[in-house]
């Protein structure tokens, strides 16, 4: 065979970390990658702010787990120099119209010990907490908003557990999977134990390994649990897309993939014979390989004719919508204090966290004007009426974020400029059994020879957790096609 020909659906970050082993583990290869919109990143995104940040700053995912191997040594490949949030700040959780520091004794808001949380909670709610109730052996998964209520109490999983949570999933905590997002958790479940008890058992674990401080540690020897880049995180995207440009790969913007059939297409004989024929924009591109980088809701009707099992159960996952408001404001010589602060649902507000950006992160107020910062205010979880936010202009948008945000901190600060980011159906809502199918989806594969499949909708949401599985399919489908060619 000559020099494989590779066909990768999507230019966020899964996309072109595929791509990118893929040039590793094949360096003859023929790689394509078409993206449907007219710009790379996906969920990673930076702007200048109207040119009040001319480095560039992140109005989508801004960080990456440092405690995770995965970002950490991409990054070490690329040459990129890391940042980290400073330690002078700290986040807070808004609650009953006052702010209130974030209990550090948590796992996802999960207390090891309720009375951490007086003052956030009632005494009723947190004696209810320490009353924990055990419930019986669970089988499987469940839900994790009514597994912590069940065993500590509505307001623990409400108040406490669902801002957090919704911070990562865009989510409510009631619909999300306990395997799927705090798994070390799932063994009190099954075994119909203590769930404080687990939690002080891996906070202990965590705490005494290397590098696996949990967030809220406040040692100054701790490392770091989250980083990114100078410039913001989406610098990742420029320097993968300018290494895969190196090596030979193609990219292709404003080119979605709309269609997939095995072998080659009826008239295309003279691009020799082919696994896949992929349609892509106005193109029909043979391959050895296909691999599909965008969401479950757009791989499900390529995959309808190919494996009904796999588009079934992709059609069937739910993704949230959300925005990002950003806004530069005159601070003077009176900065802000902290790095942000949640809001759980319960307190009907129309924001629904605030991220203090140049507070956490230096090389960020190091870039800004004197006296200015950058505030993220981040509007709409899953099963939101889309009338309270998602039928807004971006104006309206803005300045109802602005408000509600003013109104919660007290300030006045003057704006110096404000933009919208909508993230449409981009966070996966992992509903109880998740893993379960997404395991079915990856044994489904294996009836179909140089197919992948990468993202967020199978193992996980979070920059690291889509670089594993994107190594793990470029490996597969590696493997796979240097096996066809020694047969």
């Amino acid at each position: 065979m000559s020099a494989p020909r590779i066909v990768i659906a999507g230019a966020g970050i899964s996309g072109l970390a595929t791509a990118y082993r893929l040039t590793r583990a094949l360096p003859d290869a023929q790689i394509t990658v078409c993206e449907a919109s007219e710009r790379l990143g996906g969920c990673l995104k930076t702007s200048t702010l109207g040119g009040q940040a001319p480095f560039g700053a992140d109005v989508g995912a801004e960080a990456s787990l440092f405690v995770r191997p995965e970002t950490k040594e991409l990054c070490a490949e690329l040459g990129l120099d890391l940042e980290f949030p400073s330690r002078e700040h700290s986040s807070q959780l808004f609650v009953r119209d006052a702010m209130h520091p974030m209990p550090t004794d948590t796992l996802m808001g999960v207390p090891s010990d309720p009375g951490s949380l007086a003052g956030i909670l009632t005494a009723p709610e947190v004696d209810r907490a320490q009353a924990e109730t055990l419930t019986d052996p669970a089988d499987g998964d469940v839900s994790v908003g009514e597994f912590i209520a069940s065993r500590l109490g509505d307001a623990v999983a409400d108040v406490i557990v669902d801002p957090l949570l919704g911070g990562v999933y865009a989510g409510r905590c009631r619909d999300l999977s306990m395997a799927a997002t705090i798994p070390a958790l799932l063994p009190a479940a099954h075994a119909g134990t203590s769930v404080l008890e687990a939690v002080s058992e891996v906070r202990a674990q965590r705490s005494a390994a290397s590098g696996a401080n949990i967030p809220g540690t406040k040692s100054k020897d701790a490392p770091p649990v989250f980083m990114t880049l100078p410039g913001g995180i989406g610098r990742l995207i420029t320097a993968l897309a300018d290494d895969l440009r190196a090596h030979g790969v193609r990219i292709n913007l404003n080119t979605p993939v709309t269609a997939l059939q095995p072998g080659t297409a009826a008239g295309d004989e003279a691009c020799g014979e082919a696994a896949w024929t992929v349609a892509a924009g106005e193109q029909l591109l043979p391959a050895e390989a296909v691999v599909l980088a965008v969401p479950a809701y757009a791989a499900a009707p390529i995959l309808a004719d190919i494996d009904a099992e796999i588009a079934g159960i992709l059609s069937d996952l739910d993704y949230a919508d959300s925005a990002v408001v950003t806004a530069v404001l005159e601070t003077g010589d009176q900065p802000m204090s902290g790095s942000g602060f949640l809001i759980p649902p319960t307190e009907g507000r129309f924001i629904k966290a605030s991220t203090f950006a140049s507070n956490k992160w230096p090389w960020l107020k190091d870039a800004l004007p004197a006296g200015t910062a950058v505030v993220r205010m981040s509007v709409g979880r899953y099963g939101d009426d889309p009338n309270t936010w998602a039928v807004l202009d971006d104006e309206q948008l803005a300045a109802r974020a602005l408000a509600d945000w003013r109104d919660i901190t007290g300030s006045n600060a003057e704006c110096r400029h404000m933009e919208v980011q909508r993230w449409t159906q981009s966070l996966p809502q992992y509903r109880p059994g998740h893993l379960d199918r997404s395991a079915a989806i990856d044994t489904a594969l294996t009836r179909h020879a140089g197919l992948g499949l990468t993202g967020a909708a199978y193992d996980g949401v979070g920059i690291p957790v889509c670089l594993k599985r994107a190594a793990a399919e470029a490996n597969r489908i590696a493997t796979g096609l240097t096996a066809a060619t020694s047969t």
